[in-house]
């Protein structure tokens, strides 16, 4: 075994001569650490981080490397941060309005990255949090990181609030200069940020006249993120009766409002009733197909989120089924665009089959034209140029199907919500109005298109050439939406 100091020798001759391999940005001897502060009315929560470059991670290889077989395993990196959380998070004080907090592990993880020369550097990431006994809705937060003073290198610490909190008087600021220690300024590398303290106040309401808002590193000031209307609907202190029917109410015109947002099939429902043969009871079974879709779909989803997470991720499944919905809409586009195509043109096979059969038959037979412009007759057998009589009641089950099959988000955190408080039966039906709204918007579209292609077909416009074409180009429109849809999952 080579002596510990022939060991250390040797290191710094390949670091000396490994100028051109990637190198720890802040040098091979630094120790790095990073503080996220997010606030909430009941409790703050911490993502800590500490980046050992080269150097500092040679010096603790012998403690992590158990069994001294040169190399870091899984179980040995984990098991030093275990062995290391007490001793560094003691370093790190937490106070609001003077009082101590006490910080919780949530999770951890380490990971080791080969640095300059091959030698290993660690990064190790914490996610802390400590709850209040109570709901604050103001306070003044003091933050402390007296972890390896002795050490150079970066430290960073940014604030953040949580939904309907606004922070003043800060500090720090909200954004991060090394993208949470994986990039770091250039211009900054000779005199690396040192930020050990953090001091900032919050509060539920308005800030105080004079005070100033929390800032990015710009200046420019940081707007309070907007409460999920619908995922608050579930966490009021009690349910009475009028708040019930409230709720319900509510629920039922975000679901609305939500349906006027890009990409829940307006254009799609629009486009595919102009010109054809639709009825009231076709919008309403296309407005019940997507509400059925929807609610189902949430409760898919928020069952996956909470039982096989460790196996599917939602947000690696919401592509997907972004994916499978443009796909149904651009194959009805598609059929719908052929369909349209040859009855404007006269191509419908059946008619072309018997019209070939008369033409041979009488090839001096007459062609008797229609009043309105779209049927005539060749041979004695009469076609339309009109769009089919009848909807495919498949079609729209297809297209209510691909309206509801993606989530909302919001209607997926008021589900999980309503898990976690208990309160399942309430949130089903919050879900269930949520769904209807949407539904009812679409529906009203799907109507106001369908009265409005009435109102042209009795006017002298519906014998235009431009209003012939419009079903065709209306088809054209719903497989270009469809395969938007699609590019769009994809990127």
């Amino acid at each position: 075994m080579m002596p510990k100091g022939i060991q250390i020798l040797l290191v710094f001759l390949l670091l000396g001569m490994a100028n051109i391999l990637s190198a720890h940005p802040l040098g091979n001897f630094s120790v790095n650490q990073f503080s996220r502060i997010e606030v909430s009315q009941s409790e703050i929560k911490i993502h800590q981080i500490l980046d050992f470059a080269e150097i500092p991670t040679f010096q603790v290889f012998g403690v992590i490397d158990i069994d001294k077989d040169g190399n870091l395993s899984e179980s040995e990196l984990e098991k030093y941060q275990s062995d290391l959380s007490g001793g560094y998070l003691s370093k790190l004080s937490l106070k609001i309005d003077d009082d101590a907090l006490r910080l919780e592990i949530l999770d951890k993880k380490i990971t080791s990255v080969a640095g300059e020369g091959n030698l290993p550097t660690l990064r190790l990431e914490w996610n802390l949090v400590s709850k209040f006994s109570e709901p604050h809705s103001s306070g003044k937060i003091l933050f402390q990181n007296n972890a390896y003073p002795e050490r150079i290198g970066w430290r960073e610490i940014v604030a953040a609030t949580s939904a309907g909190v606004n922070a003043y008087d800060s500090s720090v600021y909200v954004s991060s200069l090394s993208d949470e220690l994986r990039a770091y300024p250039k211009d900054l590398l000779s005199s690396p940020l040192s930020e050990r303290s953090a001091e900032f106040s919050f509060t539920t309401g308005a800030i105080p006249a004079n005070a100033k808002l929390l800032t990015g590193r710009d200046g420019n000031p940081v707007k309070t993120a907007q409460t999920d209307r619908l995922a608050a609907l579930i966490s009021v202190p009690e349910i009475t009766p009028a708040i019930a029917l409230f709720g319900l109410l509510l629920a039922f015109g975000l679901g609305a409002i939500h349906a006027m947002s890009p990409g829940h099939g307006k254009t799609v429902v629009g486009a595919y009733l102009v010109g054809s043969k639709g009825t009231v009871k076709h919008a309403v079974f296309l407005g019940l197909t997507v509400t059925v879709t929807h609610t189902l779909g949430v409760f898919a989803l928020g069952l996956i989120t909470l039982f096989a997470s460790n196996y599917i991720l939602p947000e690696r499944l919401m592509p997907f089924l972004g994916f499978v919905s443009g796909l149904l809409v651009f194959f009805i586009g598609i059929s719908l665009f052929k369909d349209r195509l040859f009855t404007l043109f006269g191509w419908n096979k059946a008619v072309i089959t018997q019209h070939e059969h008369h033409h041979h038959d009488d090839h001096d037979g007459e062609i008797e034209h229609s009043h309105d412009g779209l049927t005539h007759t060749h041979g004695g057998v009469e076609h339309s140029h009109a769009p089919p009589e009848k909807l495919s009641w498949s079609s729209l089950l297809a297209l209510g199907i691909s309206g509801g099959l993606l989530p909302c988000p919001s209607a997926l955190v008021l589900m999980l919500s309503a898990i976690s408080l208990g309160r399942i039966g309430y949130g089903l039906v919050l879900t269930i109005a949520f769904s209807f709204g949407l539904a009812a918007t679409l529906t009203a579209i799907g109507l106001a298109f369908l009265y409005i292609g009435k109102a042209f077909g009795g006017t002298a416009l519906s014998n235009s050439k431009l209003v012939k074409a419009l079903p065709v180009f209306s088809a054209f429109v719903v497989a270009s939406v469809g395969a938007v849809i699609c590019y769009n999952a994809l990127g």
